[in-house]
């Protein structure tokens, strides 16, 4: 917790001084990047409903580098939202994030079908997580029922345990899980430099 603490007051001061040695032309393109994010993250709150008259106003009579201020700073809202789910509900999320950069590349289509690669990994992340763990839970399960059997003529009493409690179980999944991560992580990232390089 202090070394987060501490990264994001360094990121503060960094920002602080980089304000303090800016030009007013820098100082215009940060508040532009800091107002899409503002806008951006009302939009993943689902807050808006005229998101799309709103960033068009926002990018109207803009210099090429304020337009891409706003990008930029849109982009990198929607892009800390895509991130491997950990449940259905931040599938969604990310779904939202993506119904966003969607909204912000509207003119280049060739980005939407670069949307969908991201939603479909996203998904299949999701089903293949859950299918790997479902298995494991049936061997488990297997396993363990004859540990309970075992226990319970022991004691003479019936003794049920948890195959996801299992401290191997726990063990095991992490591992599979890590792997899994790294993999999918290394597809999504990929997928998401490219939103990046756009911007940058």
């Amino acid at each position: 917790m202090p070394d987060e603490i501490r990264s994001t007051l360094e990121i503060a001061l960094e920002k602080a001084e980089k304000i303090g040695k800016a030009s007013k032309e820098e100082l215009k393109l940060i508040e532009l990047q800091e107002e899409a994010q503002r806008l951006a993250a009302k939009f993943l709150r689902e807050e808006l409903s005229d998101f799309h008259e709103r960033l068009e106003t926002m990018l109207k009579d803009k210099k090429p580098q304020e337009k891409k201020a706003i990008l930029k700073g849109m982009v990198q809202v929607f892009l800390r939202n895509i991130v491997l789910p950990l449940n259905e509900n931040q599938l969604e999320d990310a779904k939202i994030a993506l119904k966003g950069l969607k909204l912000v590349f509207e003119k280049m289509s060739e980005m939407d079908r670069l949307l969908k690669e991201i939603e479909k990994l996203l998904i299949q992340y999701n089903t293949h997580k859950e299918a790997i763990y479902q298995e494991m839970v049936k061997r488990f399960s297997a396993e363990i029922e004859m540990i309970e059997q075992a226990l319970s003529s022991q004691l003479g009493a019936e003794v049920h345990v948890d195959p996801e409690n299992h401290p191997k179980f726990k063990e095991e999944w992490r591992k599979i899980k890590e792997k899994l991560d790294e993999e999918y992580n290394r597809q999504l990232e990929y997928l998401k430099g490219i939103f990046n390089k756009i911007v940058s």
